[in-house]
């Protein structure tokens, strides 16, 4: 009680002084300084103090995508001869997409494979003799080098020639093509052919802070909500959790993953948010808004609505994520705390509490 009463006329004392002092500058907060109070009812909003885990929820934004994306690139330079593929079209792994001109690297393939044909039949004669005395050990090492050098140069024409006809690393959509990729236009090594997203499940990848990760492990639940679909909630699972933070942001990477096997029409590059469900909340704490803290010289309190006044209340923060926090201090689960207007309020000014949570 008298640790109490120390602390009222110590808060009052305060206030006074903030009041005469309107020069100095409030650094222990972005709330601005107290005008005295007229004593009408002041109409605020007040949120109730719960005994409960403190992770609820975790919650994160970010983009979706394709559970394979990859730009199919030209290994090959030439004159474009077909393009077999538009916007939107789906294709399947090995469809062809486009073919560059390739008669030369045609030829130069027929011509290596005979030429592996021959080095082989000729090895395969040479190697008889071997065995039975009528060769010797160089005639027969240079015949199996010559064998060698001949395959090694049909699997290169080979190479060349496949190159031509570039096809879908795997199934999918097509997401783009360039106005550049068109018939008798010139392509070069290294030049995006399209873009092929595969839609058959998709992913997200979030970042987490350090006060909430050890809550989130691979394979608990997650709800996604795409900005684009109002209303429609998507279950989703923590498929990965890194275990270290970035370097430049010093959040941990997750990446959260669904199979869309509804169909949905979600697109690759839309924006959601994610409620990461925590493998476990803990034991109960007092929680709080963060909303209701007002915090001056060093010390942090909150008005708790004591009929309809404001009492102001000291308490020890714990820790705050979002807009939850984590408190200790003379209050209960139930408590009514106010969570507006508090840049004005003044200790036993009358209110008028309006609940909203």
């Amino acid at each position: 009680m008298i640790k109490k009463l120390f602390f009222l006329m110590l808060l009052y004392t305060m206030l006074f002084s903030i009041s005469c002092r309107k020069d100095d500058a409030d650094t222990a907060s972005s709330a601005s300084e107290w005008a005295p109070s007229d004593k009408e009812p002041v109409a605020v909003e007040t949120a109730p103090v719960r005994s409960e885990a403190f992770f609820q929820g975790i919650e994160a934004s970010g983009i979706l995508e394709g559970i394979r994306e990859a730009d199919v690139v030209s290994e090959t330079s030439g004159i474009i001869k077909d393009v077999l593929f538009e916007i939107g079209d789906y294709v399947e792994q090995g469809d062809l997409l486009l073919t560059v001109e390739n008669d030369l690297m045609k030829t130069n393939l027929e011509y290596s494979r005979q030429e592996l044909k021959t080095a082989r039949l000729e090895f395969e004669a040479v190697e008889k003799s071997y065995k039975t005395g009528g060769t010797s050990l160089v005639a027969y090492n240079q015949s199996m080098a010559k064998r060698k050098g001949a395959r090694y140069r049909f699997e290169q024409a080979e190479d060349a020639y496949e190159n031509t006809r570039i096809r879908a690393p795997f199934a999918g959509f097509i997401s783009t093509r360039d106005s550049a990729i068109i018939p008798g236009s010139s392509l070069s090594p290294g030049v995006a052919v399209t873009h092929i997203v595969d839609t058959s499940s998709f992913q997200i990848r979030l970042s987490v802070g350090e006060e909430a990760v050890s809550q989130v492990l691979p394979g608990a639940a997650a709800t996604v909500f795409v900005n684009a679909l109002p209303g429609k909630t998507i279950e989703a699972f923590i498929r990965a959790v890194s275990p270290g933070s970035g370097r430049s942001s010093g959040r941990f990477p997750v990446v959260v993953q669904w199979e869309n096997a509804d169909n949905l029409p979600v697109k690759s590059g839309m924006s959601a948010r994610v409620l990461l469900q925590p493998e476990t909340g803990g034991e109960k704490e007092l929680v709080a808004p963060s909303s209701a803290l007002v915090f001056r010289n060093g010390l942090s309190y909150v008005f708790r609505v004591a009929e309809n006044t404001a009492e102001p209340v000291q308490v020890d923060v714990l820790r705050i994520l979002g807009n939850r926090a984590s408190l200790q201090g003379d209050i209960r689960s139930g408590d009514s705390v106010i969570v507006s207007g508090l840049n004005s309020l003044a200790p036993g000014d009358p209110v008028l509490p309006r609940p909203v949570d």
